[in-house]
């Protein structure tokens, strides 16, 4: 039960309180002193999009959430990094190519995501309507890079197996 657990917790404060106040260690003390240590020490982070109307919804539904808050707004990623994100996804991704052809790969993939956030801000500039490239956004394109090279290659190999005959009697 509820109570059970507050004891508990109580019984393991008891300690704590008594190094760190003068007062005795009563439950409602030591409730008192759980309740500050958590007022002191919790810390949320909340995360959202601000693609779309849902954030302008929620915005306006609790003004408390954001008023009371510190808003982190992330800018586009650099070149560099987004090479690194998709090394690091692509790297041990087996691959029939060879070595350097998958190290141009991965390059491209950053410089083709690079090119998407330039064109944003050509389009913003041109109609003045707003689009977004996330960083959830790349990794869907580096995922539907996996997915679709995994179908296509095979695709090729059963294609591939089925010329084997034909070629085997040439």
């Amino acid at each position: 039960s509820s109570e059970t657990k507050i004891d508990e917790i109580l019984g393991e404060l008891v300690s704590d309180e008594e190094r760190d106040a003068k007062t005795s260690p009563t439950n409602e003390n030591l409730y008192e002193y759980f309740i500050n240590r958590v007022k002191e020490n919790l810390h949320v982070v909340l995360c959202f999009s601000p693609v779309g109307e849902k954030f302008r919804t929620r915005s306006l539904k609790f003004p408390g959430l954001f008023s009371g808050c510190t808003m982190d707004w992330f800018m586009r990623w650099p070149k560099d990094a987004l090479v690194e994100v998709s090394n690091h996804f692509l790297s041990t991704y087996k691959m029939d190519t060879p070595d350097d052809v998958k190290l141009s790969l991965i390059q491209s993939m950053g410089v083709i995501q690079d090119g998407v956030a330039e064109t944003c801000i050509e389009y913003f500039n041109r109609y003045r309507r707003q689009t977004h490239v996330t960083p959830k956004s790349y990794l869907s394109f580096l995922a539907g890079f996996k997915l679709i090279y995994s179908e296509k290659y095979d695709e090729i190999k059963i294609l591939a197996s089925r010329m084997e005959p034909v070629c085997q009697s040439c």
